[in-house]
């Protein structure tokens, strides 16, 4: 039983393990815009996969695809499903911000009225369902200072939930998801967003946790992505905290991380820490460049690669240009930072940044891949190997181990039921013995011994008949020779009751008479026992000892003139 119990144990982590990986998020975008392709994407390393991106038709305020990337769109979740057939996907649509003017106020004017509203909900969730996605993304919408737009946000989102449940209802189908990408702070200065309609209708927001500074907007070197900020509010930690305080749960939120960096011109290259004053972007126009350009081109590795843990971030020095993103510590800190507040899981933008799934795989790394203080693609690799081996390895063994454990805990079970059953019968057996001696007190035991000299060592001549329990003996001999006495037993010798015993036996000796008819009923029984004056018949020789003495042939043709079929003697079925 204990091995029962401490296998049980053992196999439980897996139990947790499987329920918390249908729980815990492991998102990524995809984008229709990049360069990979779709079938890249190891869909293995996710539990949701992003398409991005759909628009709004400025026009018909319907949903629109680029025809382009159509294509892409409609074979996006089957692509994924080939190697991953549990994973959720989701199409974003983009809605632009304060530097998307065009996409930014198309939005708002299909939110201002209810026609505009119900002709991009339709159209979205025809699309989705289309297209095998299983959920919604409005993206990249900010808050917004105006009242009037404010409320419209609330109502579409009111609407949109709406519709989405009665498309469930009416086609029987699990309803579509619907998820906001949204600001990482849920309010600035006087912007805010519909926060009781957020709450209400979304079943999660990821809070875009990046873009904090940019080379084209500062003219000093920022982490981006700064998990902390010991200088401002500007950060990641600080957002969650305000969408916690604005009435969001923590269970409703996930992390945003970012697979890319941004690239700054030092101004003077022997300043390159954090806040470092720069001249503008490096590398690309506005400094933006992927996770892989940066492993893969920059030479971002070894003593070029720093950790500033006050930020949880890392950053690149390449003579006059720094590069600040986030590296496997980087990721693995955030994703354990999520965990820790109990948000709903992550997000990555984009999953084709990565560089040999690195970052992907950074949430189950050990720090034993490090390398000095820098982490090592390498290592990092081998690490993920390992994982997998690890998995595979307790995936035979828990099951294993479960099955085995099961198997004795029922025969240990079984066993200990029939020990039991057999102690509370031996139990009421010694509880019924002491019983019998207080009932009779004055019964008497006989020895084999001497019932075989009774017997006359066990003669036919004293043998009454032979049933279940063995054969029956008796003393017709002795009453015939007139020497019953001597068949008693010693203390039954009473010379005043003689008499009594000889009728005793006679009444005996009837009640075993081979017919029926010559056996007395119960009723004249009582009677002759009472009555010590009235005569009584006259015994014949027992049916066991007559046929004894008759050779086979007479003792046949006598059952067939006197017994009933199957030589047996019935009765009266009533009684006597």
């Amino acid at each position: 039983m204990l091995f029962t119990i401490v296998s049980f144990l053992l196999f439980l982590p897996s139990l947790t393990s499987s329920s918390e990986a249908q729980t815990w998020i492991k998102g990524g975008y995809w984008y229709s815009g990049g360069q990979s392709s779709v079938i890249d994407i190891d869909s293995t390393l996710f539990t949701h996969l992003t398409f991005a991106f759909a628009y709004i038709n400025n026009s018909t305020y319907e949903l629109w695809i680029e025809p382009y990337y159509e294509p892409s769109m409609s074979t996006f979740t089957d692509i994924v499903r080939q190697k991953n057939p549990s994973i959720t996907t989701l199409l974003s649509i983009f809605v632009g911000d304060t530097d998307y003017s065009t996409y930014f106020s198309t939005f708002f004017s299909m939110a201002s009225q209810s026609s505009h509203r119900t002709s991009f909900i339709e159209s979205s969730i025809q699309r989705a369902r289309l297209y095998g996605f299983h959920g919604l993304e409005l993206c990249c919408v900010k808050p917004n200072t105006n009242t009037t737009k404010i409320e419209n946000m609330g109502i579409l989102f009111d609407d949109w939930r709406t519709a989405i449940d009665r498309e469930s209802k009416n086609s029987t189908r699990s309803p579509l998801l619907l998820t906001l990408a949204g600001y990482y702070l849920p309010s600035k200065n006087t912007a805010s967003y519909p926060m009781e309609s957020i709450r209400r209708n979304f079943d999660w927001v990821h809070i875009v946790s990046y873009y904090y500074h940019l080379p084209t907007m500062e003219n000093f070197t920022g982490a981006h992505s700064a998990l902390y900020d010991p200088s401002s509010n500007i950060s990641t930690d600080y957002g969650i905290k305000e969408w916690t305080s604005r009435g969001l749960p923590a269970d409703k939120m996930v992390l945003g991380l970012a697979y890319h960096g941004y690239a700054w011109t030092l101004l003077d290259p022997s300043a390159n820490e954090i806040g470092s004053p720069a001249t503008g972007p490096a590398v690309m126009p506005k400094g933006l460049i992927s996770y892989k350009f940066i492993k893969s081109s920059m030479g971002c590795d070894g003593e070029k690669v720093g950790y500033k843990s006050t930020y949880v971030t890392n950053y690149c020095i390449n003579g006059s240009v720094w590069i600040g993103y986030d590296d496997v510590e980087a990721i693995r800190t955030k994703v354990s930072y999520a965990r820790e507040k109990g948000l709903l899981g992550y997000n990555v933008w984009q999953v084709a940044n990565d560089y040999n799934w690195v970052l992907s795989k950074a949430e189950s790394l050990k720090h034993t891949y490090r390398k000095g203080n820098k982490p090592t693609i390498a290592a990092a690799q081998e690490e993920g190997k390992d994982q997998e081996n690890n998995r595979l390895l307790w995936a035979i063994l828990l099951p294993t181990i479960a099955v085995v454990s099961l198997l004795l805990g029922t025969l240990t079970w079984f066993f200990r039921r029939r020990l039991f059953k057999w102690k509370v019968l031996v139990t009421r057996i010694m509880a019924i013995q002491p019983q019998k001696k207080t009932q009779y007190p004055n019964l008497q035991e006989f020895s084999f011994a001497d019932i075989k000299a009774a017997t006359r060592n066990f003669s036919h001549e004293n043998k009454l008949g032979e049933g279940g329990y063995g054969p029956v003996y008796k003393a017709y001999k002795f009453w015939k020779d007139g020497k019953s006495m001597e068949f008693m037993d010693p203390l039954m010798d009473d010379t005043n009751s003689a008499c009594k015993l000889v009728r005793c036996m006679q009444v005996a000796l009837l009640c075993v008479q081979d017919k029926w008819e010559d056996r007395p009923s119960m009723l004249e029984v009582y009677s002759m026992l009472k009555n010590e004056i009235e005569d009584l018949p006259t015994p014949k020789r027992h049916a066991f000892a007559a046929r004894k003495d008759m050779d086979e042939e007479n003792y046949l043709k006598s059952m067939e003139e006197n017994c009933s079929v199957n030589y047996a003697t019935m009765s009266w079925d009533m009684p006597r």
